[in-house]
């Protein structure tokens, strides 16, 4: 699958399987994939730091090109890790994401760096001004 660069391409007549511009769409579809899902980590040969908080973490390539961050040395039961969070490891050691489905019992997952990162900064949402007290 493509490499997340920035690198220029040589022109190219569009192909089967494009949006009629010269990538490929499942390469957009990749990139987009990666955004969502928070594969955001750089690619080798940089180092596995995390660009906010500069911890070294476990970097895991996905199915999709990109870098998966993970706490490193960190498996958790992952009925105790809310869905969109459970990352699993492949044999080959790639990284994919469990998605809403409820895991198995006994199953563990790991964490993504993201959630974890001393660099994340929470914003607590504004009091709803018709909220009545409770009483």
């Amino acid at each position: 699958m493509g490499e997340l660069d920035s690198a220029p391409r040589a022109a190219a007549a569009p192909r089967p399987g494009t949006d009629g511009a010269t990538e490929p769409v499942w390469e957009a579809v990749d990139r987009e994939q990666a955004r969502d899902e928070g594969a955001d980590g750089p690619a080798p040969p940089a180092p596995p730091r995390c660009p906010r908080c500069g911890r070294l973490c476990d970097r895991r390539p996905t199915y999709y090109g990109a870098y998966v961050l993970l706490e490193p040395g960190t498996r958790r039961a992952a009925h105790r890790v809310p869905a969109g969070h459970r990352w699993y490891l492949d044999p080959d050691g790639r990284a994919w994401k469990g998605g809403d489905v409820e895991p198995a019992a006994g199953g563990q997952c790991l964490v993504p760096h993201r959630v974890e990162c001393p660099a994340l900064v929470l914003v607590e949402p504004a009091p709803d001004p018709e909220a009545r007290p409770a009483a």
